[in-house]
């Protein structure tokens, strides 16, 4: 999912508020990692996801969690990684992009 500057912009102010859902540790990124964040980011749509280990990786991560998810990534900032997917389900569609 490709972000436009407009959209990036609207998602990082909404993200300002938003506590890290998701902690990858140690282990990185595995199968059952993607479907937590798949289901998350289902039922809140924008996510934040902090990086405690394999910091210097993030980036590499966070196009691995993107391209799993389907996700737009909004941002990259310190440690911490914001994402963002329009839900499926009309319920939990709460943004407006």
């Amino acid at each position: 999912m490709k972000l436009n500057t407009k959209q990036i912009k609207k998602l990082k102010s909404l993200s300002h508020h938003i506590k890290p859902i998701i902690t990858i540790g140690k282990e990185g990124v595995n199968q059952g990692v993607i479907n937590s964040i798949a289901e998350y980011l289902e039922r809140h749509e924008l996510i934040k996801i902090k990086f405690n280990k394999n910091k210097s990786e993030k980036n590499t991560l966070s196009e691995n969690i993107t391209n799993s998810t389907d996700s737009g990534l909004v941002s990259i900032i310190g440690n911490t990684l914001i994402i963002y997917k329009q839900s499926t389900n009309l319920k939990y569609r709460q943004i407006k992009l």
